[in-house]
């Protein structure tokens, strides 16, 4: 449900901002308000119950005017008025994955067993970059049960060259096969 509701949420105000031409404004925007939603207070703040709604608003239209645009002011008003302000911080994550996409740019989650050298990270995002067809944003994760190679995942697609994936792929195939 809740990849559902930032789906909607963050498209909803991405292709707002597209049609007004003002996507890298809201970027800037999303970047910025996103760290004041990973404050534990104020998710505590919009969640209390005894604080009625439009306290909630006026807090958030008083901190927030003049800094961001009316659209994205309006999205979180909206959002806390509908009581899914804790789905936000995925809202943001959906709208700069979607501003990414806009822009030429992939995220890249590449997991290796042991930290990779400059030389070996830079090997692979100029061969992912070239697959892809986009900018590369590399995500990089240590992975010690990997025992060795790599796993990269760009959008829904998975490349495991591990030596852990290598071993759990024969041990499927041994064990499909039939002796008679």
């Amino acid at each position: 449900m809740a990849g559902l509701v930032a789906q909607r949420y963050g498209a909803a105000i991405f292709e707002l901002a597209k049609e007004k031409d003002a996507v890298v404004e809201l970027e800037t925007e999303i970047i910025a308000v996103s760290e004041s939603f990973l404050d534990l207070d104020l998710e505590e703040f919009l969640g209390h119950p005894k604080i009625p709604m439009a306290e909630k608003i006026k807090v958030l239209e008083t901190s927030l005017s003049g800094k961001v645009s009316h659209d994205l002011l309006g999205l979180l008003v909206l959002v806390v008025k509908k009581g899914r302000y804790y789905h936000m911080n995925e809202i943001f994550e959906e709208v700069l994955d979607l501003i990414d996409g806009y822009r030429g740019r992939v995220k890249a989650y590449i997991a290796s067993a042991d930290q990779l050298t400059v030389d070996q990270k830079s090997k692979i995002v100029h061969q992912l970059a070239a697959e892809a067809h986009k900018t590369v944003i590399p995500i990089y994760e240590i992975d010690p049960s990997l025992i060795g190679g790599l796993v990269m995942r760009i959008g829904d697609r998975i490349v495991d060259n591990s030596i852990k994936g290598h071993m759990h792929s024969m041990s499927r195939q041994m064990l499909a096969t039939k002796i008679d």
